[in-house]
C-alpha cells in the first residue's frame, strides 16, 4: 500500500482521512488510541518525533514519513493538483488559509477545550478562548460571504483543514455548544455543502 495513514478520530485526523479520500486512493488506516497513549510509543515516534497524530507514510522508491497535518495536506495537494490552487494566487490561499486554521483556529478551539473541560473549571480563560475562538469565526465568515470556498471558487485542501475543526462531531465547537449555526449563515452553507461530498462522507465512515 503507498499511502499509509496513522491517526485517530479527532479533528486533525479527520483532515487526513477526507484528503485521501478526495483523492480517490487507496490506504491503510492504522488506528492510534490516543486515549490508551499509543501516540507516545517509540515505534509511533519513529514516524511522528512528537508523539501526535496524524502522521503519513508514503511507500515509494525513497519512503516519505510525513506529519503535522498541515504539512501533510500541502504535500498532498501537490501530489494531486485538484485539491491545490489553480493558479500562483489561488495556491498562496490555499496555503495562508491552511496556515490560518493550524496556527489559529485549531490551537484557539483546542485551548476552549481544554479550559472547559477542566474541574474546577476556570472561568477566566474559557471565556478567554470563547472569544478568541469568535474572532476566528468572524474572520471565517467574513471569508466566505465573498467567496465559495476559502481560496476561491472551489474546494481545496484548505477547506479540508478547517471543516472538521467546524463541523466534526468530535470539535470543541460541538463538544461545548458554540452556537455557530445560529450566528453564521455562510459558514452554515459552506458547511452543509462539504458534508455532502461522498468523500467526506466516507472519511466520516471510517
Amino acid at each position: 500500500m503507498k499511502y499509509e495513514l496513522y491517526s485517530w478520530n479527532t479533528p486533525n485526523g479527520q483532515k487526513i482521512r477526507i484528503a485521501l479520500e478526495e483523492m480517490g486512493v487507496e490506504y491503510a488506516f492504522h488506528p492510534v488510541n490516543i486515549g490508551a497513549g499509543e501516540q507516545k510509543t517509540s515505534s509511533f515516534r519513529r514516524i511522528s518525533p512528537d508523539g501526535k497524530i496524524p502522521a503519513l507514510v508514503v511507500n515509494s522508491d525513497m519512503p516519505i514519513s510525513l506529519f503535522e497535518s498541515g504539512a501533510i495536506l500541502l504535500y498532498l495537494a501537490e501530489q494531486f493538483p485538484t485539491l491545490h490552487g489553480r493558479d500562483e494566487a489561488e495556491r498562496a490561499l490555499v496555503s495562508s488559509w491552511t496556515f490560518w486554521q493550524v496556527g489559529q483556529l485549531g490551537p484557539l478551539a483546542g485551548q476552549l477545550g481544554r479550559f472547559s473541560g477542566e474541574t474546577p473549571q476556570n472561568s477566566a480563560a474559557v471565556l478567554h478562548f470563547r472569544e478568541l475562538l469568535t474572532r476566528c469565526l468572524e474572520v471565517l465568515e467574513t471569508r466566505l460571504l465573498a467567496s465559495e470556498y476559502l481560496a476561491g471558487d472551489h474546494f481545496t485542501v484548505a477547506d479540508i483543514a478547517s471543516y472538521p475543526w467546524i463541523a466534526s462531531p468530535q470539535s470543541y465547537l460541538q463538544r461545548y455548544n458554540v452556537d455557530w449555526r445560529g450566528d453564521y449563515t455562510a459558514i452554515v452553507k459552506w458547511a452543509d455543502k462539504i458534508a455532502e461530498r461522498p468523500a467526506v462522507k466516507r472519511a466520516f465512515s471510517v
